[in-house]
């Protein structure tokens, strides 16, 4: 994979990653910012939040309805071979095989991120890296 390089992304590529599946709640700070997921040491989704907390919680949830987080939507498409309209439902129909499969891929994972200053910071940035560069999970 083609690593992005802007000063935005170098940014956000120089952060301290940690194992997903060793993440607790406490250790994901409560205000806004843009995470990074990576696998295999390449980036492959970016999300902005107002708070990194609760939006990174929905994230490494396990709940059958993927619906609320749209890296796990785009995973179980991936992995499962779901359409996109089937993981966006609300609440989406998962079986808890399905789930647990989304959620191994999920843990599988790093993640990092950059604290912004206000929501609109965060969006502004998140803009600016996914202009410069997408990662395969964000889908358009």
């Amino acid at each position: 994979m083609t690593s992005p390089s802007t000063p935005e992304w170098n940014v956000v590529l120089a952060q301290p990653r940690q194992p997903a599946s060793t993440i607790q709640r406490g250790d994901v700070p409560d205000g806004p910012g843009v995470y990074a997921w990576f696998r295999d040491g390449d980036c492959v989704y970016l999300g902005k939040a107002s708070n990194l907390r609760s939006r990174l919680g929905t994230h490494l949830g396990t709940s059958l309805d993927l619906s609320r987080s749209t890296v796990r939507s785009w995973v179980a498409v991936r992995e499962l071979n779901l359409t996109r309209e089937h993981t966006r439902r609300r609440p989406t129909v998962m079986t808890d095989e399905q789930v647990a499969i989304v959620t191994e891929w999920i843990r599988s994972c790093d993640l990092s991120w950059v604290t912004s200053a206000s929501s609109e910071e965060a969006a502004s940035l998140e803009a600016k890296l996914l202009a410069a560069w997408r990662p395969p999970l964000n889908v358009a």
